[in-house]
Order: C-alpha cells, then sequence, then structure tokens
C-alpha cells in the first residue's frame, strides 16, 4: 500500500533522527499508535455509491457504461517497529459488461486519531491519497479533509481547472492528475517511453476523463446516473 509505504518511511525517519514520538528504541510502552480514518467526503461520496452507473465515450468510438459494482469501507492494520497502526481504507470498483473492463478507485485515511485522543475527540488532520488505475496506468494525488488536491506537485503534474468541457458539457473545479509512470508523487521523469497520461476528476461526477499510458482513452458523456 502506497500510504504505508509513506508512513513507513516518515516513522523510521523519526526514529533514527530522534524527532518523533517521546520513546527510544528500548522503550515501546510510551509509543503513539495512530489512528488513520478516512474524510466523511470520501466516506460517502454519491458518484461511487454502489449500483451508480455512469456513461462513457472510448477514444475508440464505441461507447459503453462503468458501474459501481464494489464498494467497501474496511479497518486494515500495519506496524513498524514499535508503533503499530490502524488506517480506514474504501476501495471502489467500477466495472463494464462490454467491452469487460474495470476501473479501481482507493482511499486511504489520513485524518490521525491516537488512542488517547480519540477518548478526548481530538483529531490532527493529515494528507489523505487516493489511488486511480486502469490496466497499468495509475493515478495518485494527495488530497485534504474536504477532498481537494493538497499540492499541485511538480512539473504540473497536479493541476486544478476552475472549468473543462467535455462532449458538450461543462465542470466547475477539476483536477487533473499525470499518470504514475511520468510522476511517482516526488519526481517527474521525462525518460519514460510511453505517452503522458492525465486523469480528470471532479468531486461531484468522478471520473471525467482516464488517458492511458498506451494512447486511448475514455471520456465521460451524457447518460447513466450522472446526468
Amino acid at each position: 500500500m502506497i500510504f504505508k509505504l509513506k508512513a513507513s518511511l516518515l516513522l523510521s525517519a523519526l526514529l533514527l533522527t530522534g524527532c518523533g514520538p517521546l520513546f527510544t528504541t528500548d522503550e515501546c510502552d510510551e509509543v503513539y499508535h495512530p489512528i488513520y480514518k478516512l474524510a466523511d467526503c470520501q466516506k460517502s461520496t454519491k458518484v461511487f455509491k454502489k449500483g451508480t452507473t455512469t456513461h462513457y465515450e472510448h477514444s475508440e468510438g464505441f461507447e459503453f457504461d462503468l458501474t459501481v459494482s464494489q464498494d467497501s469501507t474496511f479497518m486494515d492494520g500495519w506496524d513498524d517497529f514499535c508503533v503499530v497502526a490502524k488506517e480506514e481504507d474504501r476501495t471502489v470498483l467500477l466495472t463494464s459488461t462490454y467491452p469487460i473492463m474495470s476501473v479501481e478507485v482507493n482511499f486511504y485515511g489520513g485524518i490521525s486519531v491516537s488512542e488517547e485522543e480519540n477518548k478526548k475527540n481530538l483529531v490532527i488532520s493529515h494528507s489523505m491519497p487516493m489511488h486511480i488505475s486502469y490496466g497499468n496506468t495509475g493515478f495518485l494525488v494527495e488530497l485534504d479533509s474536504t477532498g481537494t488536491p493538497e499540492e499541485m506537485g511538480i512539473e504540473g503534474t497536479v493541476r486544478m481547472l476552475d472549468t473543462i468541457t467535455f462532449n458538450g458539457v461543462t465542470y466547475d473545479s477539476v483536477f487533473a492528475i499525470m499518470d504514475m509512470a511520468h510522476y511517482d508523487a516526488l519526481n517527474y521523469n521525462e525518460k519514460i517511453e510511453s505517452d503522458t497520461a492525465f486523469l480528470y476528476f471532479s468531486k461531484t461526477a468522478g471520473i471525467l476523463r482516464l488517458e492511458t499510458t498506451d494512447g486511448t482513452s475514455f471520456t465521460i458523456k451524457e447518460g447513466g446516473d450522472n446526468e
């Protein structure tokens, strides 16, 4: 899991630099055990409700529907040295009957609530990764608790668009995310020998357009449940 790897590296760095919680490598009794929760906007996104159907037009000329066939929220656990963490994740699967294809959307909890803080109803907000994948093309963006990109990335790898029009319909507040083959959330790689792909995403309408690194794409079109 992407978020777990990043968190693990951060925790390891804190241990080595002495900048982390008040404990040493020989004492684990007072270790901070985080609980990472999803934001409300990521728990219940109307566009990803099970059974919801969205109509798309493929770059090869045919039209098809993607339907939310799975929407599951669950608690996952991981550990790194003394730290034992719990993380609330959400996995959404969009599938079509013909052609047979699927898109997977993953939200990873990022609102940190320790066991003691949980008792006191105190929460600390952190970035909340969203990862969307189709075939060999993946997109990753760090969101805040409202579901808005927290960082714009580098070299235009994450862009906020006031409006954009697809198939005659204009959508507001859209963000475009560069594919992970060219952008690994830390560095932009110009040497990748494939097309640069972007995902256009709306908090209210979901996936507007998804491009792949092999040059194909599909774009939202009026039809389905999200008109």
